[in-house]
């Protein structure tokens, strides 16, 4: 159980990164998509590590997700960690919301 005191800090934070996903993902709604039918935007950076939502194209009968979260390090030049989710539903958004801030965890930051 956290302290009184950091319990306030951590749901503001939780409620900052859900912003930045309902943002991200409207803002995929008015982005043109690339050549290959998917958009990308970032959530959020921190020092070489970034994390992108991508909404892949909709061809055809698939039971993968339409959505990737996916932690980047620019550093590596790689996808180092990865969500998949299809509709943003309360439990897929705060599935997304722990993954930013495992990614923020990794990297040592939360602002």
């Amino acid at each position: 159980m956290l302290p009184e005191d950091e319990a306030p800090s951590l749901d503001g934070c939780r409620d900052q990164i859900e912003q930045k996903v309902v943002r991200a993902y409207v803002q995929l709604a008015v982005l043109p998509d690339d050549d290959d039918g998917s958009c990308t935007v970032t959530v959020e950076r921190f020092g070489s590590l970034e994390v992108r939502l991508t909404e892949t194209p909709r061809r055809g009968p698939t039971n993968l997700p339409w959505f990737w979260l996916e932690l980047y390090s620019h550093g590596r030049g790689s996808v180092i960690d990865s969500l998949g989710c299809y509709e943003f539903d309360e439990d897929e958004l705060m599935a997304a919301v722990e993954f930013i801030r495992e990614a923020r965890r990794r990297h040592g930051s939360c602002h």
